[in-house]
Parts: structure tokens; C-alpha cells; sequence
């Protein structure tokens, strides 16, 4: 077994070993004193870390993280009662994606502070953010506020390796898949105890709803702002985190979106040019390949006429409904598929249970509200304003991870 440790365990150790340490650490109540420490200082450490400002998403998980957020977070949660007692479920096995290197923090710090011990499996390929993440960790780790944490956390790495992946799963009573598809049907193939449970973190399809009109009233600074927003959600991780909007649809009459449509994009020109945000040719190859499957398929075409191999972002306006085709064929990388809607609601027959997130701008609530009654069952899991798609919360993919992470435990009255 080719297992790397990164953290938690030296290297060479079995991993029946290490497993058995981490099954013989008792279960926390939620929100215990010393996991609200470690986390606090894990975030603080983040955030003053030389170097921060060059991973704005780890920014934004220090942010989230920090201890005002994690009052408030508490303070959401009824811990305990006369009759009940909420305790961490024990073991929880994580196993992160390789296209979003941060993400698996969150699950991992939200079972830690529901009262878990956690193995978390990364991606071997290398990565200037986990490294970051690594080095802050290790540091936490190391001071005094670690130490209670220290033989609660193990993070490694190994190649793909069924039995492994096998033994981990026989132990664990969490386990937390995020991966694609495939990865979560292979996975669901390797049984767990009877007394666990599983939650899985699929392929997700995201978009965002514009109301023309809005973007036609806002004046030059308002349009900026709309613009770094759109930036913020659709770029950072390039575009492949499961809440990055893919699918642009605008809603209101065929001359006020053409009128929109130019002056949003160009904001975001705008914008691309003062970010500076990854181009690879490898990437650029990605969004021409796309192109062709979706004219191939008679999906979708240029959203403007001439030249758009080299364009990025690369805009395709679609020529049918949405369909789990369309979704299946997009691959992030700076390209945005574009619909028109006379109404917000007639979205609705274009979703399913693959979307995750509707980032929205210009719409009142009583159209949200709208539209999330007229869904097919699963559809859509968080509406979200623009520039915060990819901000985490607790209740994610519509499941409350506190809540999930934890048990209740009865006690007698009287």
C-alpha cells in the first residue's frame, strides 16, 4: 500500500493502526470548547499567512471560519435538552476532489466541530493551495491549541486502491464523498457498516438568472460591482467548483437583452482584464472543443457572429431547452452558455435534481419563490445574489452538515 501521510500519522504506519487510534478517540459534543479553539486559530493563522492574497478562495475559508462566524454558527444549534444530548457520530472518512483543492476543508472542520474524528483522503496532484492549506494546519496544529486535536485528524494520500479505500470505508461511520459522477457510483459500490452513513457530493450543474432591465438601469460603478461579482463566482476555481454558474439565462424581451447582454459583457472584459484570470491553451483547447460538440449536437451556437476559437469567456447562445446533455458536455474553463426566458418561472422545466445554485440579480423574492415551486423535485438546492454562488454554509446540497454529522442521543425525564 503506497500510502503517503501528510498529517496525523508518520509515514510507514498500517493503517490498521492508524484507523484503530482514531476509532479509540471518544466522540465531542458539538461545538466543544477545543474544537472552537483549534478551528479559531486555524482561521486566524490563515488569514495573517504570507502569501494569502495570492488564494483569495483560501481567504474566504479563513473568513468563514473565523470566531465571530462560529458563535453565530453555534448559537443556530439546540445542543442539548433535558431529554436529549447530541453527540459526534466518531470516525468520518473524507474524500476530497481533485479540481477544487479547498473544498474538503469544509466538510472536515464542520465534522470536527460537530464532534468527529476525521481521515481525510486528498488528491496526489500537486497543489500550491493545499500546500498552503498543509503548512497552515501543520503550524495549528503544533501550538498548544492543537494538541487536543492532534490524534483526531489524519490526512493522506494514495493512489487509487479499492482495498484501501475498502478497510477505511469498514471502519468509518461518516463517510463524505465529493467527486463526480462516476466516482460517487464506484464508491456507493463499497459497502459501509450498517451503522453508517454515507454523503455524497456528485456532479452538480450551477447557473445564474439575470433581469435585463436591471443590468440596463444600473449605473457605470453598479455595473462594475455586477461584474466583479459575476468574476468572483464563475472564475475563481475555473469554473469547475459544483456552484460556478455555467448557464447565463436572461429574462425579459429579445431587445432589452440584446441591449443587456452587450453592456454586461463588456463590464466583464473589463474586469478579465484587470484580473487576469488563468488561460491555459490546454483550457482555451477545452472551451473549443465544447464548441464543437455543441453545434455537432445542435445544441448551441456562437452567442456572436465571427471569430471566437481564442475568446474568453466563450459565450454559445443555446437553440434548445436545457438538458442533461448540454449539462453533461460543459466543461468550466471560461465558457458560458447563454438562454432567453420571458419570465423567470419558465426556467423551471429546463432544471433537475443536477443543479445545486441559481445565482440571481434584479429579481424580487416573490419570483424566487416563484420559480422554487414550479421545480422538479431536487432542483436547485440555494439561490444565491451574485458574488456569492461559491460562498459555503452549513445547510449544503440541501443537507444541514451539523445536523447530519451529529447524533441525538435520548435520556431519560423524571
Amino acid at each position: 500500500m503506497s500510502i503517503r501521510y501528510i498529517l496525523g500519522a508518520q509515514d510507514g504506519a498500517p493503517i490498521a493502526q492508524v484507523l484503530s487510534s482514531l476509532r479509540s478517540q471518544p466522540a465531542w459534543r458539538p461545538f466543544d470548547e477545543r474544537a472552537v479553539a483549534f478551528v479559531r486559530r486555524f482561521s486566524q493563522k490563515l488569514l495573517t499567512s504570507a502569501g494569502i492574497r495570492q488564494h483569495p478562495e483560501l481567504a474566504a475559508l479563513g473568513h468563514w471560519f473565523r470566531g465571530a462566524n462560529l458563535q453565530t454558527l453555534a448559537g443556530q444549534y439546540e445542543l442539548e435538552t433535558p431529554q436529549l444530548l447530541k453527540l459526534g457520530r466518531g470516525l468520518a472518512f473524507h474524500l476530497a476532489p481533485s479540481n477544487v483543492d479547498s473544498v474538503f476543508m469544509y466538510s472536515w472542520l464542520l465534522s470536527l466541530l460537530a464532534g468527529n474524528v476525521n481521515l481525510v483522503r486528498v488528491s496526489q496532484k500537486a497543489s500550491a493551495p493545499l500546500d498552503f492549506l498543509v503548512g497552515a494546519l501543520a503550524q495549528t496544529l503544533a501550538e498548544d491549541v492543537g494538541a487536543p486535536v492532534r490524534e483526531r485528524i489524519v490526512l493522506l494520500t494514495y493512489p487509487h486502491d479499492e482495498q484501501l479505500t475498502r478497510g477505511i470505508s469498514e471502519a468509518c461511520l461518516i463517510r463524505v464523498v465529493w467527486g463526480g459522477d462516476a466516482t460517487v457510483r464506484a464508491l456507493r459500490a463499497i459497502p459501509l457498516r450498517p451503522t453508517a452513513i454515507e454523503i455524497c457530493f456528485p456532479d452538480r450543474f450551477s447557473a445564474c438568472a439575470i433581469r435585463a432591465s436591471a443590468v440596463l438601469e444600473a449605473d457605470d460603478a453598479a455595473l462594475a460591482q455586477l461584474a466583479t461579482a459575476f468574476y468572483n463566482d464563475a472564475f475563481w476555481f475555473a469554473q469547475q467548483a459544483c456552484s460556478s454558474p455555467r448557464l447565463v439565462a436572461w429574462v425579459g424581451d429579445d431587445a432589452t437583452i440584446d441591449a443587456a447582454a452587450v453592456r454586461f459583457w463588456a463590464a466583464l472584459d473589463t474586469e478579465l482584464a484587470r484580473r487576469q484570470p488563468e488561460n491555459s491553451e490546454a483550457m482555451n483547447m477545452a472551451r473549443v472543443a465544447a464548441s464543437f460538440e455543441y453545434a455537432a449536437a445542435r445544441l448551441a451556437r456562437p452567442a456572436e457572429p465571427g471569430e471566437f476559437r481564442g475568446a474568453h469567456p466563450m459565450r454559445l447562445r443555446m437553440e434548445t431547452p436545457l438538458d442533461e446533455t448540454a449539462k453533461t458536455l460543459h466543461c468550466g474553463n471560461g465558457l458560458f452558455l447563454e438562454t432567453r426566458l420571458p419570465r423567470l418561472a419558465a426556467l423551471a422545466p429546463q432544471l433537475s435534481d443536477k443543479e445545486q445554485t441559481l445565482a440571481v440579480h434584479g429579481f424580487p423574492r416573490e419570483e424566487l419563490v416563484e420559480l422554487a415551486l414550479a421545480l422538479p423535485p431536487r432542483a436547485v438546492d440555494r439561490f444565491a445574489k451574485f458574488g456569492e454562488a461559491l460562498s459555503f454554509a452549513p445547510v449544503w446540497d440541501g443537507q444541514d452538515l451539523i445536523t447530519t454529522f451529529s447524533r441525538n442521543v435520548l435520556l431519560p425525564t423524571g
